[in-house]
C-alpha cells in the first residue's frame, strides 16, 4: 500500500503518448547504481497496422523483446545473485483502435508475455504475464484538446494491480503542447518539423519469474524478481530520411525499489535501491498510419 500511494502522488507512467503510426524500435535503459546494482535493459518491438477498416477501425499486431541485465555488487547483497543477473522478456499480441461519432474513440490492447531468468532452460506456468488496456480518448479539434480515461495493466512495471488512468492533452500552438493527469506527465517544445524537446515522467520497471529456487538466507525460494522505478528528466527527439526517429533522455529516479517476491506476492528480500540517474536511448522507423483519434500533443 505504501509504495501505491508514492506512486499515485509522484505518478506517471510508460505509456507514452496515442501515436497514429505503426513502428519498428530499438532502445536501451540504463539506470547506474553503485550502492546495489547497475540495471540495463535493452528491446526491440514493433507495431504493425495488420488491417483497417473503413477508416475508423484498425487492427495491429505488437511485439517485443527484452534483456534485462542486472551487474550487481555483490558485496552489499548477503547472497549469491548469479541466477537473476539476466532476464529475457517476450511479448506479442494484439491492439485494437476505433474511432467512434463526435471525436470518440478507443484502443484495446491485450499482451501475453514470457519473463523469466530460464535458469532451468524450460517454461512453466508462472513464466506467463497477461496484460492489456483500454483508453478512451474524447477530442475536440476546433480547441485542440483532449481527454483520455481507461484501465492499463503491464506487469512490467513492476506492480501486480492495473493503473488508472486520467489525461488532458492540449496544443498551445505550433511550438507548444503538455499532457497532464495519471499516469503520464510531460511537455514538448517543438522546434520544426524535425526537431523536439520534452520534459517527461515515467513510471517504468520490469517483472520476471525466477523458475528454479533462489537461496536466500540458507533457505529455498521461489518467486518472481520485480523492479520499479519513477524517473523525470529531459528528452530530445530527431527525425531523419523522412520515417526515421532518434531520441535521447536524461533523467533522476523519485523512486526506486527492487525485491524478490512469492508467488503470493509477499515481500522475500528488498534490495533497498537507492535513487539515481537514468539513460535511454532510442531508434524507431515509422510504418504506415492506423486507424486512432489524432491527439493534439
Amino acid at each position: 500500500m505504501r509504495k501505491l500511494v508514492i506512486i499515485l502522488i509522484l505518478g506517471s507512467a510508460s505509456l507514452g503518448l496515442a501515436q497514429e503510426t505503426g513502428s519498428v524500435y530499438v532502445e536501451s535503459q540504463v539506470l547506474p547504481n553503485s550502492d546495489v546494482a547497475t540495471i540495463k535493459k535493452n528491446s526491440l518491438g514493433f507495431d504493425y497496422p495488420l488491417k483497417t477498416f473503413s477508416d475508423k477501425e484498425s487492427i495491429s499486431l505488437i511485439g517485443e523483446f527484452q534483456n534485462m541485465n542486472i551487474n550487481f555488487v555483490d558485496e552489499d547483497v548477503p547472497f549469491e545473485t548469479g541466477q537473476i543477473e539476466n532476464f529475457n522478456t517476450i511479448g506479442l499480441g494484439l491492439a485494437y483502435n476505433r474511432i467512434l461519432n463526435n471525436g470518440w474513440g478507443f484502443s484495446l490492447k491485450v499482451t501475453p508475455q514470457l519473463s523469466s531468468n530460464y535458469d532451468t532452460n524450460e517454461f512453466n506456468s508462472e513464466d506467463l504475464f497477461i496484460g492489456g488496456s483500454l483508453i478512451f480518448d474524447k477530442l475536440n479539434e476546433e480547441k485542440q484538446t483532449m481527454w483520455s480515461f481507461g484501465v492499463d495493466y503491464d506487469s512490467q512495471n513492476g506492480l501486480e494491480y492495473p493503473i488508472p488512468v486520467v489525461a488532458y492533452t492540449k496544443r498551445l500552438n505550433d511550438q507548444w503542447a503538455y499532457k497532464i493527469g495519471f499516469p503520464d506527465a510531460r511537455i514538448k517544445w517543438t522546434i520544426n518539423d524535425n526537431h523536439y524537446f520534452e520534459a517527461f515522467t515515467t513510471l517504468d520497471g520490469f517483472a520476471g519469474n525466477i523458475n528454479d529456487d533462489l537461496e536466500i538466507y540458507k533457505e529455498d525460494y521461489t518467486g518472481f524478481l520485480k523492479n520499479t522505478y519513477l524517473v523525470g528528466g529531459l528528452g530530445y527527439n530527431i527525425t531523419f530520411f523522412s520515417n526515421f526517429e532518434f531520441n535521447v533522455q536524461a533523467g533522476y529516479s523519485a523512486f526506486n525499489t527492487m525485491e524478490v517476491q512469492d508467488y503470493d506476492a509477499d515481500r522475500i528480500y528488498d534490495f533497498d535501491m537507492k535513487n539515481g540517474a537514468y539513460y535511454n536511448f532510442g531508434l524507431k522507423y515509422n510504418l504506415k498510419k492506423k486507424t486512432k483519434v489524432k491527439s493534439p500533443y
